[in-house]
Order: C-alpha cells, then structure tokens, then sequence
C-alpha cells in the first residue's frame, strides 16, 4: 500500500468516524455532552493529521 492510498484511507475512516460515531452511537443520548465532547477530540485528531500529512507533501 503507498502512503498516498494510506493517507486516503486514513481521511476516510476520519469521515466516517464523523459521521457514525455522533448521530449512531451516541444520538440516543438525552445530553449533547458526548456528541460535543467527540467532536473536539475529533477536531484535535483531525487537525493533527493534516498537519502531519502536510509536512510530508512533496511535488
């Protein structure tokens, strides 16, 4: 696997995660804490690998 297809892939697993984990797994909880509380480690993760993803660009 190239580390393009494997950063590909680890986008879309981040996309997937955004999307599943609040309105799926957590959308029967009666408090949004959880929902909110995702997202920001979510965010954190999310910011962290396109930075790393970005210091390792090369054309």
């Amino acid at each position: 696997m190239t580390k393009s297809r494997l950063a590909w892939g680890w986008l879309a697993v981040l996309l997937v995660l955004d999307l599943v984990v609040p309105w799926v797994l957590l959308g029967n909880e009666g408090r949004f804490v959880g929902v909110f509380l995702f997202w920001v480690v979510w965010t954190a993760v999310a910011i962290a690998s396109m930075f790393i993803l970005l210091l390792r660009w090369k054309e």
